[in-house]
């Protein structure tokens, strides 16, 4: 019989992973397909962290990102690397080097306040010029721009190939190919059923705990028995295009905007030589695969195109798309959620944990993790070893 079971071989699932061995439980991992078959293999893959949150006041988000920064500095420093967010300020709008200043000011009191993690590299402003030849942006009313550092993945499935091993270091089992099914349950969950979708066999795992950090999926099941279930929707499609033209030089993500100066911006970063460009969003209620269409893709090049005129975005120049499924309010898909969420529909026994960003996943995971098994604490070096704490 397993302690736990963990649903998921995301970001979400393999951190929680994890999280359960450095405290000396061993999981078993259950993943329909591969490792990061859904939103987390198909993310922007940037760590966020910086102003943007301060913009809106929102603080709590800032300070709880910046710690996730730290997450994946301290254990994974070979799979991140700093990333120089370059907004463009314009004459006349609400994002200019004032409001920046302010907003720099405000992260330096907070940074004392809070006692948050410093910012993998500092902040500050570019001239008009530096800006153009970075990229060329519309020129009319450009002053300038302020800039930032987040952290980019370097390559996310390497990045959660990395996680399983430490997992499975710490004594998890991660299976591969092999689809929950229905929970067992008679006063509480008591383990699961699940299908191998390679032999199409059958088989039961017998678990304490359940813990489904299945994204989209999570609280849905097939089976009757478990039909019903109180579960979170993820019914907002995001999703990015990798376009065959030249980049930003390496290590920049530039904010372009529809409306030069304000609104909602859209990065422009470096990828395998390409532009990685995103993210897009769409209502999708009542899915559960990040499926995108051609009127998806068209939608994207024509918000480029009114970001960028000067360039010509085709359809031809669209390499990839790669898309996920995201946390909502109500199953509409109309607007997202930016709270990660614990719940547990049956009581004891069966946790759904969801994540509204890559970022913050492994601090929801680590939290669930104190509360599920509070007094077996262990630490992990760089390498993966589980040493006592």
């Amino acid at each position: 019989m397993a302690e736990v079971v963990i649903l998921g071989g995301g970001i979400q699932g393999l951190s929680m992973a994890m999280a359960a061995v450095e405290r000396g439980i061993k999981p078993i991992v259950i993943e329909r397909g591969g490792l990061g078959g859904g939103a987390s293999g198909n993310s922007y893959g940037i760590v966020h962290g910086g102003l943007r949150y301060l913009q809106t006041l929102n603080v709590a988000r800032w300070h709880r990102s910046r710690r996730a920064q730290r997450w994946f500095m301290e254990r994974f420093p070979d799979h991140v690397r700093p990333l120089k967010c370059v907004m463009p300020l314009y004459a006349g709008k609400a994002r200019s080097p004032a409001a920046f200043a302010a907003a720099r000011g405000m992260e330096r009191t907070m940074e004392t306040l809070l006692h948050a993690p410093a910012a993998p590299l500092a902040a500050g402003t570019m001239t008009r010029n530096e800006v153009l030849e970075l990229f060329p942006v519309p020129e009319r009313g450009l002053i300038g721009a302020a800039f930032w550092h987040d952290l980019e993945l370097r390559d996310a499935d390497a990045l959660l190939e990395q996680m399983a091993m430490r997992a499975r270091t710490g004594g998890a089992t991660i299976l591969l190919n092999q689809e929950a099914e229905g929970l067992l349950c008679d006063c509480k969950v008591r383990g699961l059923t699940m299908r191998d979708r390679t032999t199409d066999s059958h088989r039961s795992i017998h678990a304490d705990t359940v813990i489904d950090c299945r994204g989209a999926n999570a609280g849905h099941w097939p089976g009757s028995s478990t039909k019903g279930i109180p579960a979170p929707t993820s019914a907002t499609l995001a999703y990015n295009l990798l376009l065959d033209m030249a980049p930003p030089p390496s290590g920049n993500a530039l904010a372009v905007s529809c409306v030069p100066g304000s609104g909602r911006s859209y990065f422009l970063r470096e990828q395998r030589g390409q532009i990685l460009a995103g993210t897009f969003y769409r209502p999708a209620p009542g899915t559960r695969e990040p499926r995108t269409s051609e009127q998806d893709v068209e939608t994207a090049l024509s918000e480029l195109r009114q970001c960028l005129p000067a360039l010509d975005f085709e359809r031809s120049m669209v390499s990839a798309v790669t898309a996920g499924l995201l946390p909502d309010t109500d199953g509409t898909g109309v607007q997202m959620t930016s709270a990660d969420r614990h719940l547990q529909p049956l009581g004891p026994g069966y946790h759904i944990l969801l994540s509204s960003k890559l970022t913050t996943a492994p601090l929801a995971s680590e939290g669930l993790a104190a509360r599920l098994w509070p007094a077996k604490v262990q630490k992990t070096s760089r390498t993966g070893v589980l040493q006592n704490a």
